[in-house]
């Protein structure tokens, strides 16, 4: 009988086998744990594997459960075999049951909506080449009722084979229908604002037009009226009935300025412009309102400052206009004193700080949080001194921020307010007054007679800065001190500043002694307020006084004062320089133009028609009105007008359509006259204001633009730059003939629309075949302006020559190349000359397109 070795050596070979084949199915089931050891004992093996693979199938069980409950579908795509596993219960949830939806690519991707189908298959290609780190798509797929569900497909390949080719990727499939609903229903909701953004801002400009139209004529014929022979009462009652209606358009622009800028419509300039100007202008124009209330008026800007920057002149005015305007408003006694400062300065780029500093109200430390929102006031009472919409500071902060800067206040109450602001520009110049001080100013001597400290402070900074020894007299008793002690030592003064509202002896009591002793006062300068300043200059011409000058006083004013009271020759503009006025009645300050100017005055509104006309004669024009675009086509046919000025929006025809019109006209009387391009200037007129405005005015041929309410003193501006822009520009034919160009003709390729040319002609073809000629004979011409001008970098030049040709060229309906001109002309009018001579190149081509094809289109002189 055998023994228990025998039996166990005869069946150790099978043992063996046994654990081999175990460690073998533990591998394939991704187990290791405890199958290493030859010498586990097989049954304890097999114990152990039907534990683990248990384990398994339960965790795999929990993983297919949490999936299913998310209704998320697992795939799992074998590429040699070519299934693909997926979750049954995700079928289940798109309404498959068992074998109807394939376990093949191809069956899932029959199921997919036709338009997604494409970039579907593009984006598993990419990755599966590896192009891409995992592969993300959302599409459309077709569900067992016939509805398209949206799916979201996420996968990435797990395994490749050893040539890098792969074999097999893993994923989830998503239903994010709902997610899709949500995002639809924004979409709609987004639409629905932005549509209703749009009908705001057409109802805005609609309104404003509507609503300035009638204040248009309410200012206008008050202003008028101002200007008759009326009684203190009749007087009171117009000032009265003007102020309402001034207030009454700060609102409207107020409103409207807020508007634009929650709509994110409002865009900012980037010109060159003068620092002391626009604080010197912004600060003259409420001048009168601060010195009615007796208050000093004082603005300085120190010497490091940049005088030529390059920013939104218009939007730093509307700030300071704003916040000086507070500060008159809110301050009954003392001074309003604006500084600026350099704060920060990297290359070309500068951070100005601007303090506007009263000694008003003050505000209260508990409402400094809230006098920057909209509508928001620090008074809030219905019985408030002080009225306004409280959207001022709130047009200030957002304008502030749109030019990289921020805005704060520290006040105090009783004690006055200081709101500063900083904003970013770049720096083009810096001051140059030193460059043009007389350096025998260095050995003169100069006395002050000032009793505010801050204007004192800034003047006498000033005229040390330039060399002057200075003296500063607060009263009349310490000026006749000083003036005794000097002519004592032997060393005078050689020039007087005097304020004229001191009290006597100063003021006009000084050079009024003088006078009466028989002493010149040429070398006194008088410094005035506005609300004296007409009895006030002729009491100082009727003393001798050669200068004087309007508070507030910029170093600009001071130093033209000096050198027209130091020099035996008058400076150019000195004495225009030296006594800046400022309007009681803008109309006296009309400019007088000849009386042979002829205007052509195109207005709808009789009100309008009326102070338009009124304000035009008084300054000497001819104006020949007429009620809507029509009537002004016919007046055009009829006479040669200088001027045209045009509403944009009119019955029968409205101020745009009207001047494509004239352009037209102007382009078939100018070759019947003279064979020359003859162009009448024409300025737009109206109320709307609006972004894009004057873009659609100037694209429409009209040379510039203001706004409704007229003001005469923009008007004459606006007349101004286009009788000057006009004279600069030669418009003499050239009718030389062309060389060949060497772009071929494309009369297909849109270069031109012949058809809109003769449509414009009435299809008198014989006029479009004379345009055509003289448009050639202009041809070279033009080409060697604007060539010379961008050797000479003459940026002038190129916008007055490309100007022109956008007129030309879009009267043969040459759309391209109306837009090339355009592109070069609005960099020339900015001063851009690096992007003007980028735009040339174009233009350049374009011309030469358009000249081919007109040239196709004549007749050939043999025929």
């Amino acid at each position: 009988m055998p023994s228990s070795r025998d039996i166990a050596n005869s069946v150790s070979p099978d043992l063996s086998s046994l654990r081999d084949a175990l460690r073998a199915l533990a591998a394939r089931a991704g187990i290791s744990d405890g199958f290493e050891d030859p010498a586990n004992d097989p049954v304890r093996l097999i114990w152990r594997l039907v534990r683990l693979m248990d384990q398994q199938l339960r965790e795999k069980d929990r993983l297919s459960l949490a999936l299913d409950n998310r209704h998320d579908g697992l795939w799992d795509w074998d590429l040699r075999s070519g299934q693909c596993f997926l979750s049954e219960l995700w079928k289940h949830g798109l309404g498959y049951v068992d074998g109807e939806f394939g376990n093949r690519r191809e069956d899932w991707e029959a199921l997919i909506h036709p338009e997604d189908a494409p970039q579907v298959r593009e984006r598993i290609d990419l990755h599966l080449v590896g192009g891409s780190e995992d592969f993300e798509a959302e599409y459309r797929l077709r569900a067992r009722d016939g509805d398209w569900r949206w799916i979201s497909t996420h996968g990435r390949v797990v395994s490749r084979s050893a040539d890098g080719q792969a074999v097999r990727v893993v994923g989830i499939h998503r239903n994010v229908t709902e997610r899709k609903g949500w995002e639809l229903e924004m979409l709609r909701a987004k639409e629905a604002a932005e549509s209703a953004s749009r009908a705001k801002g057409d109802f805005l400009a609609n309104m404003s037009h509507e609503i300035r139209t009638p204040m248009n004529g309410i200012i206008g014929m008050t202003d008028l009226a101002l200007d008759t022979q009326l009684d203190a009462e009749q007087r009171g009652y117009l000032q009265t009935v003007k102020n309402s209606a001034d207030s009454l358009l700060a609102i409207i622009n107020d409103i409207l300025d807020f508007s634009k800028i929650e709509a994110g419509k409002l865009e900012l300039e980037d010109i060159e412009f003068s620092l002391p100007a626009v604080i010197s202008d912004t600060f003259k124009a409420l001048a009168l309102r601060g010195h009615q209330k007796g208050l000093e008026l004082v603005f300085g800007i120190q010497p490091d400052t940049p005088h030529v920057l390059r920013g939104d002149p218009n939007r730093l005015r509307q700030i300071l206009m704003n916040l000086l305007g507070n500060a008159i408003k809110f301050t009954e006694q003392g001074e309003v004193e604006v500084s600026v400062r350099c704060v920060l300065r990297e290359g070309a780029h500068v951070r100005l700080q601007f303090d506007v500093r009263d000694t008003g109200i003050g505000i209260a430390q508990a409402k400094q949080g809230e006098v920057f929102g909209a509508f928001s006031q620090a008074d809030t009472s219905t019985t408030r001194r002080y009225g306004g919409t409280g959207l001022g500071l709130a047009i200030c902060k957002r304008l502030v921020e749109l030019m990289r800067g921020r805005i704060w206040l520290q006040s105090e109450p009783a004690r006055g307010s200081t709101f500063s602001f900083t904003i970013e520009v770049g720096a083009v110049r810096e001051a140059v007054q030193a460059e043009r001080v007389d350096p025998r100013y260095a050995r003169m001597n100069a006395l002050v007679v000032e009793d505010n400290p801050s204007a004192a402070r800034e003047m006498t900074a000033n005229l040390q800065r330039w060399g002057f020894s200075v003296d500063l007299a607060r009263s009349g008793e310490e000026a006749e001190a000083l003036l005794q002690q000097a002519a004592k030592s032997g060393f005078p003064f050689d020039v007087m500043l005097v304020d004229a509202n001191m009290p006597d002896p100063a003021g006009f009591a000084l050079p009024a002694y003088f006078h009466g002793e028989g002493a010149s006062c040429e070398r006194i300068v008088m410094l005035l307020t506005s609300d004296s300043q007409r009895n006030d200059s002729a009491r100082c011409r009727q003393f001798g006084i050669k200068a004087n000058i309007v508070k507030p006083v910029s170093s600009f004013d001071l130093l033209d004062a000096l050198r027209l009271v130091l020099t035996q020759e008058q400076p150019e503009s000195a004495l225009e320089l030296a006594e800046f006025q400022i309007d009681e009645s803008l109309l006296k300050a009309s400019p007088q133009a000849p009386r042979s100017k002829a205007v052509l005055l195109v207005e709808d509104n009789p009100v309008n028609q009326t102070v338009a006309t009124k304000i035009l004669q008084r300054a000497g024009y001819e104006v020949v009105p007429a009620g809507d675009g029509q009537e002004a086509l016919d007046w055009f046919e009829k006479r040669r007008f200088d001027l045209i000025l045009m509403d944009v929006q009119m019955p029968v025809l409205g101020g745009i359509e009207a001047t494509k019109a004239i352009r037209a006209r102007e382009a078939r009387r100018s070759w019947a006259m003279s064979g020359r391009w003859e162009v009448t200037p024409i300025i737009a007129m109206t109320a709307h204001v609006m972004q894009g405005d004057r873009e659609r005015c100037l694209e429409a041929g009209m040379d510039d633009y203001v706004s409704k309410p007229i003001q005469p003193s923009e008007l004459f501006a606006a007349i101004e730059r286009v009788t000057r822009r006009f004279e600069s520009t030669d418009f003499e034919g050239n009718l030389n003939a062309l060389d060949e160009p060497s772009s071929p003709i494309d009369p297909e390729g849109g270069v031109a629309d012949l058809g809109q040319t003769r449509a414009l002609l009435d299809g008198d073809e014989a006029s479009v075949h004379s345009l055509i000629e003289i448009f050639l004979g202009d041809y070279s011409r033009n080409c060697s302006k604007l060539e010379e001008a961008a050797a000479r970098s003459d940026a002038k030049t190129l916008y007055t020559v490309a100007h022109s040709l956008k007129s030309s060229v879009g009267v043969f309906g040459a759309v391209i190349a109306a837009d090339a001109a355009q592109r070069v002309e609005q960099a020339g009018r900015r001063g851009d000359l690096e992007k003007a001579l980028q735009a040339l190149p174009e233009l350049l081509t374009e011309l030469s397109r358009v000249a081919a094809y007109l040239r196709s289109q004549l007749p050939d002189p043999g025929a």
